[in-house]
């Protein structure tokens, strides 16, 4: 039987390869090898981070005024649960606490938009007595009311149908 240059040269990688496949088998480059142990390196001095500039009142409310995001940005439909007569209408639609200053951002009836302090009242004469992340709580003639800023939602899928390609064949 005769073999031409090709087969040699396959028969050739065959049993190189097979002998590396053996000598992997019997167990070479199995051990680890670790680098000697190095000094440690000193770590930079950690310095402490700059406290956060103050910012004003007339700088915040430049924040609830703007969309910080979308200009196209609205809020959720508020449903109407829970108000009361006197405050029908009355929307908590942010809070403001930076350290002693609180502040209660309201859409009122009108729609027009109010930043209220705490201990400061409504023109219905409703006071703002206390204020957390997530509501506000009036006091008028002993009778107390809460508005809680409202649950964002996201919006439902998209009904749409999904976009295909048209079948065109290879040239």
């Amino acid at each position: 039987m005769r073999f031409s240059r090709m087969d040699l040269l396959l028969l050739t990688i065959a049993a190189a390869l097979g002998a590396v496949f053996v000598v992997l088998l019997l167990g070479a480059g199995r051990a680890e090898q670790w680098l000697p142990a190095g000094q440690p390196r000193d770590l930079p001095a950690s310095a402490a981070p700059k406290p956060l500039p103050t910012l004003t009142a007339q700088d915040l409310s430049l924040s609830w005024q703007q969309s910080i995001f979308s200009p196209e940005r609205k809020p959720d439909l508020v449903s109407g649960k829970g108000e009361t007569a006197a405050m029908q209408g009355v929307v908590l639609t942010g809070v403001v606490i930076d350290g002693q200053a609180q502040w209660a951002l309201l859409r009122l009836t009108d729609k027009r938009s109010l930043k209220l302090a705490v201990g400061k009242a409504l023109d219905n004469g409703w006071t703002l007595t206390a204020l957390s992340p997530l509501q506000a709580t009036f006091m008028y003639q002993g009778q107390t009311r809460q508005l809680s800023l409202p649950v964002l939602r996201l919006p439902p899928p998209s009904t749409a149908p999904l976009i295909t390609l048209p079948n065109v064949p290879r040239p």
